[in-house]
């Protein structure tokens, strides 16, 4: 719809990774103003985030690799090369839950190797974890990926011809599963937020954001569209996207964090 803001020659700034980089700027300053009201110290909150930010891009990245491995054989180079054949600048392609799951691992690595209570940390990046994505959604919505399937509905909507979205389904409608996720992501931090305040011990925000995000995700794809190698198991009667796979795995993950944590009672 808006894929940029202005290029000059091959160098453009585009709405996608304004987005993005607006989506962890505000994901960033909500971590440190809760830390700070929990009293935990900023600097630490400053490294996490970074640690956050970069597993996150590297593991968005990579499982686009994955599961687009054929666009890359022949061109290895291309998965990092931050120049596009067409002489723009910028890597293109990644999977957002990629980046949920490497950042996950990440920081758990990176607090227990400062010896700091992971969950504790963990309730205070859920809420935001939930507002970066949904404000990162614009972007999508901008860019015109991770569109929904043609639909006749008053809510579609008609993408540009030079879009991802429009040259799938070129002058067709489509649901505009981006901006449902950005209202779902900005809905779900409020809810966060709330529940954090009568959480019982530590643990309790975080186990909630994989549950919830993880259901909403699944429900979401049924409607979104995907190439083939985004899918998993598809049959006549059954659709199941990789992205499917992987929130399901993230909500066994959820409840069992969840019940685990459970009889650690915040005293």
């Amino acid at each position: 719809m808006f894929p940029e803001i202005f290029s000059f020659g091959p160098i453009a700034l585009h709405t996608y990774g304004f987005m993005m980089m607006a989506a962890f700027a505000t994901g960033i300053f909500s971590i440190i103003h809760r830390a700070k009201k929990s009293g935990i110290d900023s600097g630490v909150m400053w490294d996490l985030s970074l640690v956050i930010l970069f597993s996150s891009l590297i593991g968005s990245r990579l499982l686009y690799v994955i599961t687009h491995i054929e666009e890359f054989r022949g061109n290895w180079f291309a998965i990092v090369n931050p120049v596009q054949p067409d002489g723009r600048i910028g890597i293109a392609g990644m999977v957002l839950l990629g980046g949920v799951v490497t950042a996950t691992i990440a920081a758990i690595i990176f607090l227990k190797r400062r010896k700091l209570d992971v969950w504790q940390f963990a309730d205070i990046v859920a809420p935001a974890l939930a507002l970066s994505m949904g404000i990162g959604r614009l972007g999508c919505f901008a860019n015109g990926c991770c569109f929904g399937n043609p639909t006749d509905s008053f809510l579609g909507v008609v993408f540009p011809p030079d879009s991802p979205a429009g040259s799938h389904f070129y002058g067709i409608a489509v649901i505009p599963t981006q901006l449902i996720s950005f209202c779902w992501g900005i809905a779900f931090f409020v809810i966060l937020l709330y529940l954090d305040r009568i959480k019982k011990f530590n643990g309790f925000t975080f186990s909630l954001f994989l549950i919830g995000y993880s259901i909403f995700r699944i429900l979401i794809d049924t409607i979104r569209y995907y190439d083939e190698a985004d899918i998993l198991i598809h049959t006549e009667s059954l659709r199941i996207t990789v992205s499917q796979s992987i929130s399901a795995g993230m909500i066994v993950f959820g409840v069992i964090l969840f019940f685990r944590l459970k009889g650690r009672m915040i005293k």
